[in-house]
C-alpha cells in the first residue's frame, strides 16, 4: 500500500485536517469554519482554541479507515520564525503529538505560512517553481509579500513588503459587516462586487491605495469605504471598488519590489487571494510585467491542512520511509 500523510492545521478561523498518499492524491481534505457571533469582528484566541479542540474529533471521525498513517505534519506557529507564536496552534500540536505517539509514526512541525505556500503550489499546478520566488500571503491575519526560498522540507520566508496597519482580510471583513454580510465577509463581498459588474455601474468608482515605498496601508481604504456607504453609495459599487483597490495596492508593491529583487514568479496564497475579482484585476495590471503569476482555487488558497499533509509526505520521502517500515 502507498504511504499516507496526515495534515493538521488550527488557524485563527478554521480547523482543518487533510490526508494524502505518496502520489499526492487527496484522500481527505476538510475544514470547519470557527463560529463568530453576529456583529463581531473576530474571535479571542481562547475562544478559537476552545472551538478547535471541539472540532478536531468531528473531523477525524470522517477520515477513511483501513490504512495506517506513516507521517503527521502540523502547524505549530504562524510563520517560519523561532519567536513566532499564537495559542490557537496548540490544539493541532497537541493532537498531532498524541496521534504520532499512539501510531508510532513520523512527526513534523512546520508553520501555518509554509502550509499555505505548499497548498498553493499544489493548487496552482506548478509545483516546480524556481528555488526562489515571490510569495503573496493575504488573509485575515497576514498581509505580506515574501521572498520565498525552498528548503529541503518547507520554506524560508523573508518579508519584503507588508501592511503597516490593517490586514487585507480585516479590511474586507469590516466593510462586509457594515453591509450586514456574515463573518468572514470575503465570499459575500465578492458576490456584491459581481453585482456591480453585471449592472455595469460603479466599476470606475475609486477607493485610492496608500503606499509607503513597497509597504502599504489599508486603514485609509476602510475610511473611504465607510464614507461612501454613509453617503448612500450602492454597496455593490463600494464592494467592487474596495477589491479593486486591494488588487492595485498589491500590483504596485510587486512592481516596485521586482525592480530590486530577482524573482520571476509570484505565488498567491491566503483567503483573500481566492477572490476572483482581485485575480482578474491583478492579471490585467501585471500584464507585460515579465512576471509569471500563479493562483490556486479557493479550496487550496484559503485556510486548509492540505499543505501540511503534502509537507509531511515530502518529509517521509526525504527520509526514505517505507510504509510502516515495510519494503
Amino acid at each position: 500500500m502507498c504511504a499516507l500523510s496526515l495534515g493538521v492545521d488550527t488557524s485563527n478561523y478554521t480547523t482543518s485536517v487533510a490526508l494524502v498518499d505518496e502520489n499526492e492524491n487527496i484522500i481527505y481534505n476538510q475544514g470547519i469554519l470557527l463560529e463568530v457571533k453576529s456583529g463581531e469582528r473576530g474571535l479571542r484566541q481562547s475562544d478559537a482554541l476552545f472551538q478547535h479542540i471541539n472540532n478536531l474529533p468531528d473531523l477525524l471521525k470522517d477520515i477513511p479507515r483501513g490504512r495506517e498513517i506513516d507521517v503527521i505534519c502540523f502547524s505549530e506557529r504562524p510563520r517560519p520564525l523561532p519567536d513566532s507564536y499564537m495559542p490557537v496552534f496548540r490544539a493541532g500540536k497537541s493532537l498531532a503529538r498524541s496521534l504520532a505517539g499512539v501510531l508510532d509514526c513520523e512527526l513534523l512541525a512546520v508553520s501555518h505560512q509554509e502550509n499555505h505556500i505548499r497548498a498553493a503550489l499544489y493548487g496552482s499546478g506548478s509545483p516546480d517553481l524556481k528555488d526562489v520566488f515571490c510569495g503573496v500571503h493575504f488573509s485575515g491575519g497576514t498581509s505580506e509579500i515574501l521572498l520565498v526560498r525552498k528548503k529541503e522540507i518547507g520554506f524560508s520566508c523573508e518579508i519584503m513588503a507588508q501592511t503597516l496597519d490593517l490586514n487585507a482580510g480585516q479590511l474586507i471583513d469590516r466593510i462586509a459587516l457594515l453591509m450586514d454580510c456574515p463573518f468572514p465577509g470575503g465570499i459575500a463581498l465578492e458576490a456584491l462586487a459581481e453585482e456591480a459588474l453585471v449592472k455595469d455601474v460603479g466599476t470606475d468608482f475609486i477607493i485610492s491605495a496608500a503606499m509607503d515605498g513597497v509597504n502599504f496601508h489599508f486603514s485609509g481604504q476602510e475610511n473611504q469605504a465607510k464614507e461612501y456607504l454613509k453617503k448612500g453609495v450602492d454597496p455593490s459599487e463600494v464592494a467592487y471598488s474596495l477589491l479593486k483597490s486591494i488588487a492595485k495596492t498589491l500590483s504596485k508593491s510587486i512592481r516596485r519590489l521586482h525592480e530590486k529583487q530577482e524573482f520571476k514568479a509570484v505565488l498567491f496564497s491566503g483567503g483573500v487571494m481566492s477572490n476572483q475579482i482581485i485575480k482578474t484585476i491583478l492579471l490585467k495590471e501585471m500584464n507585460r510585467s515579465g512576471i509569471d503569476l500563479y493562483f490556486s482555487p479557493g479550496a487550496f488558497a484559503r485556510d486548509n491542512a492540505l499543505g501540511n499533509a503534502l509537507l509531511g509526505m515530502d518529509h517521509f520521502k526525504k527520509i526514505g520511509g517505507d510504509c510502516h517500515g515495510k519494503s
